[in-house]
């Protein structure tokens, strides 16, 4: 007799050379239920728990070339849960979130949610210079405005909404989380705020400065918002 699936799948891309990885593990390993974790890599990293490994708690890896958008695309495909929590490697789940990523996994293969896209409210951890407040409440803003929360803000969805939606385009390149909330919208994908905050990692405004990386962060999401617009109705045409 085999075991069922797990219902919850967590994704999470590993760049080139990024060492947050095993603290989102330790973290990870309080999820309140079974579950099933991949590392998407791109090098020769060994996927092991930091700590003594959690009882019903599944760790896999899958290795390809580097990119956001293929390895999100692998370790999906490589996933066998129907619920799907796509998690940067940074990022820094608090018991609410995993609480609530919990609920929604319980939820969403009812039929009239298979189309829902779960995204949380952002915060940034200590590793960050005081204004970085403003770019939280900025992105929390645009999510709830303009309905377009980004990957950072752990997305949850079930494996129809991913399918219909065409995966995450790799030819896309920078930017692929924006493309995909376009191109979901427009399929059909409805938005759903939880009701808890994802931590994310604030070193990139500590290392190139507060005002240059949000100038930087504003115009690449203006470029890319458009492009992913005119790709979306080139498909269409």
């Amino acid at each position: 007799m085999t075991a069922d699936p797990p219902l919850l799948s967590i994704v999470i891309p590993v760049g080139p050379g990024d060492q947050a990885h095993p603290g989102l593990l330790r973290r990870l390993a309080g999820f309140p239920g079974p579950c099933q974790i991949v590392l998407s890599t791109c090098g020769p990293l060994a996927a092991r728990w930091p700590d003594a490994a959690p009882a019903g708690i599944e760790l896999i890896q899958v290795e390809g070339a580097a990119g956001r958008a293929g390895q999100l695309n692998r370790g999906i495909a490589a996933a066998s849960g129907q619920c799907l929590w796509l998690m940067h490697a940074d990022s820094q789940p608090g018991a609410a979130a995993m609480a609530a990523a919990a609920g929604f996994a319980r939820r969403c293969c009812q039929p009239d949610r298979r189309m829902t896209l779960g995204w949380f409210d952002l915060a940034f951890a200590a590793d960050r210079p005081g204004l970085v407040r403003l770019n939280a409440v900025g992105a929390n803003l645009r999510s709830r405005l303009f309905r377009m929360p980004f990957g950072d803000q752990a997305w949850l969805m079930h494996r129809e909404m991913f399918v219909r939606t065409g995966g995450f385009d790799e030819r896309f390149g920078r930017g692929e989380d924006l493309d995909f909330i376009v191109r979901a919208r427009r399929s059909g994908g409805r938005l759903c705020r939880m009701q808890a905050k994802i931590t994310t990692s604030a070193r990139r405004y500590r290392d190139h400065g507060w005002l240059r990386t949000t100038l930087a962060h504003l115009w690449l999401t203006l470029r890319l918002w458009l492009k992913s617009i005119r790709r979306s109705r080139n498909r269409q045409a």
